[in-house]
C-alpha cells in the first residue's frame, strides 16, 4: 500500500481526517501529550514514525548517564518495543523512531506500531523525569478504545 493511501484509511479508521501533506508529513497530536510524526520517505518507500521525548542535558556527565540509559534501553529493543532512542545532534532532542515498511503495511499494523509508540514514548518520558532528566511533561497513557487522537 503506498504511504498517502494507509495514512488516509487510518485516520478513516480513527475518525480524523488525516493526510500526508505536501512535504510527505502528517503529525498526529495524542491527548496524552506526545505527538508523533509520520514522514514518507520515497527513496526508501518507507514510513518513519518519531517522536521527541527529551533533551539531551548540556553538563556532560549527566549526558553520559542519560545516553548509557539510553543505549541500555535501545539493546535489542528492551525498552522501546522495536523502536530505536536517538539523538539528533542539532538540536540536542531525544527521539523514539521507528521505520515502517509500506510493502507490508495495513492499517492494522499502522495502528499497532503508533500505538505502541505512545506507550513507548510515555514509559520513557517518564523514565527521563525520575532521572532528573529534561524530559517532556508526561500524562496518562490515552484509553486504547478512543485512541486519544486530536485531530
Amino acid at each position: 500500500m503506498d504511504a498517502s493511501s494507509l495514512v488516509t484509511l487510518f485516520g478513516q479508521e480513527t475518525g480524523a481526517a488525516l493526510s500526508l501533506g505536501e512535504s510527505g508529513t502528517v503529525a498526529l497530536a495524542f491527548k496524552a501529550g506526545p505527538t508523533l510524526h509520520l514522514e514518507h520517505d520515497p527513496q526508501l518507500d518507507a514510513l518513519h514514525c518519531y517522536t521527541v521525548i527529551g533533551q539531551a542535558p548540556a553538563d556532560a556527565a549527566r549526558a553520559c548517564a542519560l545516553f548509557r540509559m539510553l543505549l541500555a534501553g535501545n539493546a535489542f529493543g528492551r525498552d522501546t518495543d522495536g523502536a530505536t532512542l536517538g539523538l539528533d545532534e542539532l538540536t540536542g532532542e531525544i527521539i523514539l523512531s521507528r521505520r515502517l515498511e509500506l510493502d507490508r503495511a495495513d492499517t492494522a499494523w499502522l495502528r499497532a506500531v503508533v500505538e505502541s509508540m505512545v506507550s513507548v514514548a510515555l514509559a520513557w518520558r517518564e523514565r527521563l523525569a525520575e532521572a532528573g532528566q529534561a524530559a517532556a511533561p508526561v500524562s496518562a497513557p490515552p484509553p486504547l478504545s478512543d485512541f486519544g487522537l486530536r485531530a
